[in-house]
């Protein structure tokens, strides 16, 4: 499936062949900001959201190396609910808003690109940056580079995916923690499954870890959280948001849970 980057997201989340191949990602859509964004909202634009965070905004006086490199991170010491507890750096501790994206990385999407230098393609895994010493530079976008296309592949339990959002309010909330899955089961055990998380990271966050733990596992309450425990063992939570170690873990497990109906 081929999705145009200036495909509006209403579009793409009520479009027939997208609600039935792949449920997460219409649910994923309709997850963000409200009905009025969501009408007005593109594909490629949803890609390319800034990283959400209150001192990357605040340019009147808190330090941030995203706006001003070299600058500072004020984040770090101050108010972190909502900042990353995965793949963060000294330099920015920041989080991808979108929620699109997330339910993107565990379909394993393709982002088409095209430029001066010709047409390539990305996987958006690899499409969006973690911070590092640079977190000004958020994509692998490179100039004069444009996103023309996102293409999924199908794969064979695309039709068992959703995707879950922890927020503080129920409409118009970034995710605190989000959860997109699909997975595959045979004879009661995990034979494949896609697993990432939003509100964790810079950068949706493919769960590779928690995949390789799971597969060839029994589908299982106990096994869902021994791979979500796996997972986050390399969280590295700040002052404010350690509780998003433990919200993620039972999200993670309560998705696979409803995806599969498994018992403790």
């Amino acid at each position: 499936m081929f999705i145009g980057a200036a495909a509006r997201n209403t579009a793409v989340a009520e479009h027939l062949a997208v609600r039935t191949r792949y449920p997460g990602l219409a649910r994923a859509i309709l997850a963000g900001a409200s009905a009025q964004i969501r009408n007005m909202a593109t594909v490629g634009g949803n890609l390319l959201q800034h990283t959400r965070c209150t001192y990357f905004y605040d340019d009147d006086g808190s330090r941030c190396n995203k706006r001003q490199p070299g600058q500072g991170c004020d984040a770090i010491e101050g108010f972190n609910r909502i900042h990353a507890i995965l793949g963060a750096s000294p330099a920015c501790v920041a989080t991808h808003p979108s929620d699109m994206c997330v339910a993107l990385a565990a379909l394993g999407a393709i982002l088409h690109l095209k430029g001066s230098n010709g047409e390539r393609t990305l996987p958006l895994t690899e499409f969006h940056q973690l911070p590092g010493d640079h977190p000004e530079v958020e994509t692998s976008l490179q100039a004069g580079e444009l996103i023309t296309a996102v293409e999924i592949r199908p794969f064979s339990f695309s039709t068992r995916s959703t995707y879950r959002k922890v927020r503080d309010r129920a409409s118009y909330a970034f995710a605190l923690v989000s959860v997109a899955a699909a997975i595959e089961i045979d004879n009661g055990t995990v034979k494949d499954v896609r697993l990432a998380l939003g509100g964790v990271a810079h950068k949706p966050w493919r769960a590779w870890t928690a995949e390789a733990a799971l597969k060839g596992q029994p589908a299982t309450e106990a096994s869902f959280r021994a791979a979500a425990e796996v997972e986050l063992a390399a969280a590295k939570p700040l002052r404010d948001n350690a509780f998003k170690i433990e919200l993620a873990k039972r999200t993670i497990t309560a998705v696979l849970n409803e995806l599969t109906g498994a018992k403790a």
